[in-house]
């Protein structure tokens, strides 16, 4: 009875099951941007444009001579008020344009998933006092 009726209530708004799977809602995990970040592919460093559990996203010259299927080690530097998170993990290019690289992350290994979960708790943390000076 119940499932009917949120069904009813579902369609009439327009939003069927295939609204629940749109790509914006496809992502498995969660990303975050607008974060003093940086990645360093080999010797060269790049602004991170965004992360999450399953990727990055970077900025990169145009000539970064990354492709699409290369295996890379990366270092991710997050930098937060109370100091440095450097996380390294393998991952592997996905998309690459002009200025810009997307890697997904190699299976997370529990120690590396536990430094993310650092940054995840620092990226809370400073949210949380920027939101609390204002």
């Amino acid at each position: 009875m119940i499932g009917k009726l949120m069904q009813s209530v579902l369609s009439f708004f327009n939003l069927g099951k295939a609204a629940w799977n749109s790509p914006a809602d496809s992502r498995k995990y969660v990303r975050y941007g607008n974060l003093r970040a940086e990645v360093t592919v080999g010797d060269q460093a790049y602004s991170v444009r965004d992360w999450g559990l399953g990727g990055v996203s970077f900025d990169t010259v145009p000539d970064a001579r990354l492709i699409v299927g290369d295996k890379i080690q990366l270092v991710l530097k997050f930098r937060f008020l109370h100091g440095t998170i450097i996380v390294q993990q393998p991952a592997q290019i996905v998309r690459t344009a002009r200025r810009g690289i997307a890697a997904v992350f190699s299976p997370l290994p529990a120690a590396t998933r536990r430094q993310f979960d650092r940054v995840l708790d620092s990226l809370h943390t400073e949210s949380f006092l920027k939101s609390q000076a204002a």
